[in-house]
């Protein structure tokens, strides 16, 4: 039977980097593996909160197909996400946004 390894994420240390900036391809991979863009919260930025009466707002956080869009995508906090996840399903229910996509 044969062994099977167990493949993990290796955490790097500012150490391994100051080591491979004497090999600068492995340096750059380095970086650009720990890079992460971090825009910032739409609604922390405006000092506000998400409404359901603001519709053109909450048509940005859902896909064509009507769906919620998840945090990691649009870029907001969790906070203010899961206050657009209320307010879409409370606009849904007063008939303000739909529930499924027109075909």
């Amino acid at each position: 039977m044969p062994i099977k390894k167990k493949i993990t994420r290796k955490i790097i240390s500012s150490k391994q980097v100051e080591q491979s900036e004497q090999q600068p391809e492995v340096a750059a991979e380095i970086l650009t593996r720990k890079k992460k863009s971090n825009k910032g919260c739409l609604f922390c930025q405006k000092k506000s909160s998400p409404s359901y009466t603001d519709l053109t707002t909450l048509r940005r956080f859902l896909t064509d197909r009507a769906k919620i869009v998840a945090s990691e995508r649009s870029g907001v906090c969790s906070k203010h996400q899961r206050a657009i996840a209320r307010n879409i399903k409370y606009a849904r229910h007063l008939a303000l946004l739909p529930f499924v996509p027109k075909v």
